[in-house]
Parts: structure tokens; sequence; C-alpha cells
């Protein structure tokens, strides 16, 4: 019987994984890639090497005027009859070296249709080599199309099928699961919040469309690396989602960047679910796969083209690759936390105090077995310094002085630690958290320097805190920021928002009564993955207090929530379900095969223990 089940599983696998190379194989093959881009802009000038076929503008009056735009697109082996057009701002002629496009009259039609206007009878300008050619007009900012697939077209939509059920038998084959019921019950969720990331990416909200602020200074320095200009201000923010998402749209333009983003997501919620159910048992498991599978603010990022998106991956990649190795003791498992803590640092900066941390708490927790403890910490630190010693040596190359991290550092402090927070340096480079735009802290300061003078900043910083050492205590509020006081930034800015409100009022009201919950049952819980994930969440708050904060420094951190919160649910539903005898003995049958609150594990347990699953 296991044999057969093996054999299965491993059958499962292996047409999953076919299916999905043959799937994706099928949806890139489809898609219509710009190539030979050049635009003219407003001003006259003539971009010639243009990464995608929209530019890239802050809003300006200046550069408000018209704009030409063509490229060239590949033969393609099935040339699709129809698809969709977005534009950004206006588009009001089209033609291509094989006909004219007749396009609406409505300006309604042809200025930013975000939903995309319907082309069809387009399989004979996708059959051979094709010119596009456009002229349009824009108020200032970004302006052009996007030629995209319509996903309700059959070929299309059989290729999207064929993914979903590819996955689906991938996971089956290996969630861990003790009844089908089960297996069926969590597939199923997880093949929802695929869809549900699928949607918010490819059709709601994409991320092309939301380039602004921090997500279009990626894209801005992105350009810049990519044509070999180099400056120190482009580590203002840690360089590795830069060029991650400069690689990708070489390689596959912002369709392989989406695909990262829905998959960067979804892979957030399989690992808070294989992690709480590994810890907390499978009803906490299915709890927290249907909580993370709707969270709106890990889903919502994947429509930003900024790091916290894959942040949160790692974040909960880090954690579950910390919850096996404490439970195993393999020393392969310290070296991989250690890579993977120093590439999350490269995307996003907010665990850096756990590192040490960490370290520090290992040497403890071994100080009895104290040669144990160092070859532990010593493999945590080659793991990252395999990531920091490639990284240092890239910024001396292209920056002429090595960087061990980002140079916003400095000026973090001096917003957090100063009257002042909407700062401006010696470049006229401005910067101001939205956070203080919601608390109304708005003094403005223009700096002699510039923002990666790091020691100037430092320094000022400091002598902030010496001229108001009350501050340090003042600072405490930013640990309250966290989840209060100010709306999610980005998300209350774009489409997203629609989700974002619901979602806001079952956090507070739902999810963090459950979370507090959660904590209370574990309190006493000594086990080693518990005290590591109190730790993380501890390191959190001493860095926004050093800091600054906003609420979007929480979320890539809430697998720890949807855990405990998970905890609190599955206790306080077996207490409900308890006045239905029946009905929890089948709740128990279904899903409850491993401890629901605290698993003891083969070392700790005593010879006449049983699991505790109350």
């Amino acid at each position: 019987m296991k044999r057969h089940v093996a054999i299965s599983s491993s059958f499962c696998l292996i047409v999953g994984l076919v299916g999905m190379a043959l799937a994706f194989s099928w949806l890139f093959a489809l898609t219509p890639r710009p190539r030979n881009i050049e635009i003219i802009r407003p001003n006259l000038t003539v971009n010639t090497r243009a990464l995608s076929s929209f530019n890239y503008l802050n809003y300006n009056t200046d550069n408000e005027g018209l704009y030409w735009l063509k490229f060239d697109t590949a033969p393609m082996i099935y040339p699709l009859s129809r698809l969709k057009m977005r534009t950004m701002n206006c588009v009001h002629e089209m033609n291509t070296n094989h006909g004219d496009w007749k396009l609406p009259s409505g300006l309604q039609n042809v200025c930013d249709n975000r939903e995309g206007l319907l082309l069809i009878n387009t399989a004979p300008f996708l059959a051979t080599k094709t010119q596009w050619r456009f002229a349009g007009s824009t108020r200032g900012d970004s302006y052009g199309v996007l030629l995209e697939k319509d996903w309700t077209d059959l070929p299309v939509a059989a290729g999207l099928m064929l993914l979903t059920l590819s996955l689906a038998l991938i996971l089956y084959a290996r969630l861990p699961a003790h009844h089908f019921a089960e297996r069926l019950v969590v597939v199923s969720f997880l093949i929802l919040a695929f869809l549900f990331r699928f949607w918010l990416v490819f059709i709601e909200a994409p991320p092309q469309f939301s380039l602004f602020s921090d997500m279009g200074a990626y894209f801005s320095r992105s350009e810049e690396i990519l044509r070999g200009h180099f400056r120190l201000d482009q580590l203002f923010q840690p360089i590795g989602f830069t060029l991650w998402s400069l690689w990708l749209r070489e390689l596959g333009d912002f369709e392989l960047f989406n695909w990262a983003q829905v998959f960067f997501s979804w892979g957030t919620v399989v690992l808070i679910y294989l992690m709480v159910r590994e810890r907390f048992g499978s009803l906490a498991g299915a709890i927290s796969v249907l909580i993370s599978a709707a969270y709106v603010p890990l889903a919502g990022f994947a429509t930003f083209h900024m790091a916290e998106n894959a942040y949160a991956f790692f974040i909960s990649l880090i954690l579950w690759l910390i919850l096996r190795t404490l439970k195993n003791q393999k020393l392969r498992g310290f070296f991989l936390i250690g890579l993977f803590m120093a590439t999350a640092f490269y995307f996003k900066g907010n665990h850096a105090f756990f590192i040490p941390f960490f370290a520090l708490w290992l040497l403890y927790r071994d100080r009895h077995h104290f040669t144990k403890g160092i070859a532990k910490v010593t493999l945590l630190g080659l793991g990252c310094t395999l990531v920091v010693a490639p990284h240092m040596a890239w910024t001396w190359k292209h920056y002429g002085k090595p960087q061990l991290g980002p140079t916003a550092g400095a000026l973090n402090f001096v917003e957090g630690k100063c009257p002042s927070k909407d700062n401006e340096d010696s470049t006229g480079a401005r910067w101001m958290s939205p956070m203080f735009g919601f608390t109304n802290e708005r003094i403005y300061k223009k700096w002699d320097r510039p923002f990666t003078d790091q020691t100037y900043f430092w320094n000022a910083g400091f002598n902030c805190v010496k001229q108001d050492p009350m501050v340090l205590v003042s600072s405490l509020r930013y640990i309250y920021y966290l989840a209060f006081g100010n709306p999610l930034w980005p998300h209350i800015s774009t489409d997203v928002q629609k989700l974002y409100y619901p979602w806001e009022n079952f956090f507070y009201y739902g999810m963090l009564p459950l979370t507090l919950l959660g904590l209370l049952i574990l309190r006493k819980d000594k086990e080693a993955f518990n005290q590591a994930s109190a730790l993380l969440m501890l390191s959190l708050f001493l860095t926004v207090w050093f800091f600054k904060s906003e609420n979007r420094f929480r979320v890539p951190f809430d697998a720890l929530l949807i855990a405990w919160s998970s905890v609190g649910a599955s206790w306080a539903l077996l207490k409900v379900l308890s006045i239905s005898g029946r009905l929890t003995v089948h709740l128990r049958n279904l899903f409850i095969k491993a401890p629901v609150i605290v698993q003891i594990t083969h070392q700790e347990k005593p010879s006449s223990a049983e699991p505790n699953q109350s």
C-alpha cells in the first residue's frame, strides 16, 4: 500500500512538472514580444534602447506633449487572432508595415485604458515580422502601450488551465497530509491563492501601471545600470531587487517579472502553511492557508515593482529553514539560513539586527556544547559571507568603494530622530516617508550634503539625540505604527485599495485578537522555534525604534502573525466545537493527527506521553 502511494505521488509529481514546463512554454510562445523599441519623447530626444514599450516618467508638466513609439514583433509559431492593448496616457494613431488600424474615437478607449482595448484579426500581423507604430500624447507622466495576450482567448486560457492543473498535481504529490480530505482541502486553498495572485498581477493591477515613488525609482536605476551609468545614489535602497528586476525583464520582459511576482507571493503562502502545519498541527495549518491565501497586504505587494514581495518570501523561507534546522540539527541548514538571510538583506534590511541576535542566541542555547555552537555560527557566517563578498566586490568595481549595504540607513536614522521629516539633499533629491504624511509631520529641511554621505547624516542623527534625549522614548511610537496610525502604502494608492480596506477591518478586529490568543497559549512553550520566531519579531521592534516605521515594514514578517493567529483560531474552534461531540470527533479524525498547539519532539517526548491535542 505504501509503495502504491509512493508510486502515485511520484507519477503526479512527474506529470505536474512536465505539464508546468509545457504550460509556461506555451504561454510565453503566445506572447508578442516588442523588439528594437524606439521612443521619440515630447522634447524630441530619441531613446533607441528602450527596455519596454512605454516610457517611465514622474509627473512633470515640462514632459507634456506628443510622443512616437515603434517596435518590431517576430513571427509567432501560433499567431493569436486577438490581443489586448493597454495604454498609458493617450494613443491617437496606430499603424503597421502591413496596414493601418482604426482606433475608437472615445478618449476612454485610447487614454489610460488599463483594462485593455481589444484588437481583433491580429493573426496575419503576428504570423510575420511586423513593425508597429504609434503616435500619442502625454500630460507629463509615463506613456506608451502594452500589447498583451487576451486571457479569455481559448488558446491562452488553455495554457493557464494546464498550468493550474499541473500545480495542483505537484502540490498533491508533495504536500504532507494524513487523509485525502485534508490534502484536497489544502490543495484547493493553495490553487485559489495562486489564481487570486494571478488575477491581481496580470488582470487587475499589473506592476507596470504603478511605477511611482519607490517603484519608479527601482525602474529608473535599472535602466541606468543597463546603460552602464553608475552613481552612488543607486545604492540608496538595497541593490538586490533592482538587479533582480533588470535581469528578469531583460530575459522575458515584464511578463517574466510578473510571473516571478506571482510565484514569490504564492510561495510565501505555501511556506507559511508548511511551517504552521509542521509546528502546530494540521488544523492550525489548514487555518493558516485559508488566512494567507486571502491575505491582501502580502498578495497586494505582488502588484508593485518593489522589493517587499520577494522580501516576504525570503523571510518566510528563513523561518521555515530555522524550524527544520532546529528540529533535525543538520549543519548545512545553518549555512542555508545564513545564505538567505544575507540575500534577503540586499532586498530589504529590516531583519538586519536579527542576524547577530540569532547567532548569539545559538551560542547561548549551546553554551554547554560550545564547540557545536561555534560550528553552527561559523556556517551561518559562511552563508552570509558568500552573498556579502560578491556585493562588496561588485560595488567596489562600479562605484569605486566597497559597500556593505544600502546608503539609506543614515537618512532613516535622521528621519526617526530629528524634527525634519521632509528632507532634501544638496543634489535636489527629496525624501519623505509616507507615514509622516499620515501623522502630519511635515517639517522641511534642506541639507548641504548628499544623502549618500552616511558619516555626515549619522552624525546629524546622533546630534539630534544629544539635543533631545527624550526622542529615544518617543521613538517607541514606531512600534505602534507597525500596525496602527497609518494605512498600508502603496496599496491605498492603487486599485488594490478596494480590497485592502475591507481586509483592514478583519486584521484589527479578527486577526490581531487571535494573534494575542495564540501568543497567550504559547507563552510557556520553551520550544526552540518559538524562541527564534519571537526573537525575529523583537528584532523588528528594535529596528523600527532605532530608525523609523511604516505599516509596510511589518507585512513581510506577517508569516509570524498568521502562524500565531492560526494557533489561536484552532484552539478557539476546538473549544466551540466541543459543544457538539460528534462534530468534534469528525474534525479531529479529519485534520488532527499531529499536535495542534505544542508538538512534542521525539527527543523531548516521555515514553508514556500522548500527543496533546487540546
